[in-house]
């Protein structure tokens, strides 16, 4: 199961912009997921796209959330929120930095 299937999805906005006709010609919308992270705060990614409407047709209030979801390409949201949230509960590489190093034993050549 992918991780985008267990998030809390939480719309944050939808904000169109609308020619002279009242019809919408531009959304942008914002889209928060949200998962527990074993161990540490939930993971919270909020997601912002802008998409022109080609052919202004309808009132803002024409539209569902569904239709917006489409329009913002949640299939890639959610691979996106998968990859995000993989590499944030990935262990990470320990790195140290040996001070105690003496670069005198090194040969010359």
């Amino acid at each position: 199961m992918a991780h985008s299937d267990d998030a809390t999805k939480a719309w944050v906005s939808a904000i169109p912009t609308k020619n002279a006709d009242e019809n919408v010609i531009e959304w942008n919308c914002k889209y928060k997921y949200t998962l527990a992270v074993s161990g540490k705060a939930d993971y919270v990614h909020i997601f912002n796209k802008n998409v022109k409407i080609d052919t202004p047709t309808k009132a803002p209030s024409a539209y569902t959330k569904t239709e917006l979801l489409t329009l913002m390409d949640k299939p890639h949201w959610d691979d996106m929120f998968n990859k995000k949230y993989a590499y944030h509960i990935a262990s990470q590489p320990t790195i140290t930095k040996d001070t105690s190093f003496d670069v005198s034993t090194l040969n010359d050549s």
